[in-house]
């Protein structure tokens, strides 16, 4: 019997390895070599209605002033030194972009209008009203969610934030949310895809690998330019099936951020492939 427990546990870590190795399609020139590069196909890419995006932003917000009063301290201690200053940048910028899906949410089922909002976001109306939001989702893997205005000429990354529970991975999942939103807007004939900055551990170095880098003679705090010699990455999608078995694998009981995304993962492994992903337009 012992033998066979031996077996049957050598059988098991192997496929679980094998599984965890599938996929080909990886970012690794985006991903920042302090970051775990993790296939593409583990993420799902997609298009988050503001409604879908609350919940989740709202539950990062709490783990990221759970972490702070914790003293930095999350699931790996990664809040220390240069990560511990991410942390508390995305303290900050939460509730900011929390407020700001809650009023594209309102203004999406008519009970706000863009044309009568009073400041703050009066003056970002405009934006606002242009504005879609996209998320790389992965269950307790890292994820990362990006405000995405659209205009004649150009893309404009506004915003992006990440679980503050895994900052890590959260930077991986960055990297292959910006591939794929700078390759959408190239499949749709868009060359100007700007980036407005979040702070990063590894500074510009970390934008830099993504291709996103300071126009020459640009002003101090303008935003990055996706380098017009760059080339997007290929950035494959989870296939829906793929994303509901890697949902299915995470504890039922899930709570908080990890809880979040994996409800993120499921609507949209449930959803029909195409209802809110498409490429022919950069803020789909």
């Amino acid at each position: 019997t012992r033998i066979l427990s031996t077996h049957m546990l050598a059988a098991f870590t192997f496929a679980a390895a094998l599984l965890h190795t599938s996929g080909t399609a990886r970012v690794a020139r985006c991903c920042p070599p302090a970051a775990a590069v993790l296939p593409a196909t583990e993420y799902m890419l997609r298009q988050l209605q503001p409604a879908q995006s609350i919940g989740l932003l709202a539950a990062w917000e709490k783990a990221s002033r759970d972490l702070r009063a914790a003293g930095f301290r999350g699931p790996q201690d990664e809040a220390i030194g240069e990560r511990a200053l991410k942390l508390k940048q995305l303290a900050e910028t939460l509730p900011r972009v929390k407020s700001t899906a809650m009023i594209l949410g309102l203004c999406e089922k008519g009970s706000l209008s863009f044309e009568t909002l009073e400041e703050p976001h009066k003056s970002q109306a405009e934006t606002l009203s242009r504005t879609s939001l996209r998320a790389a989702i992965s269950a307790g893997r890292g994820s990362a969610i990006a405000f995405v205005s659209q205009w004649e000429d150009h893309v404009s990354i506004d915003a992006v934030v990440v679980n503050p529970q895994y900052l890590e991975l959260g930077e991986a999942a960055e990297a292959v949310l910006l591939a794929d939103i700078a390759q959408r807007a190239r499949a749709a004939g868009v060359a100007d895809v700007r980036l407005h900055p979040a702070y990063q551990a590894d500074g510009a170095a970390f934008y830099e690998r993504c291709g996103f880098v300071a126009a020459a003679g640009g002003a101090e705090g303008a935003p990055l330019r996706f380098a017009s010699g760059s080339e997007a990455p290929e950035v494959a999608a989870a296939e829906p099936a793929a994303a509901a078995e890697a949902v299915a694998a995470e504890p039922a009981a899930a709570t908080g951020p990890a809880g979040a995304e994996a409800g993120a993962a499921r609507e949209g492994a449930a959803e029909k492939q195409g209802s809110t992903d498409s490429t022919s337009d950069p803020r789909a």
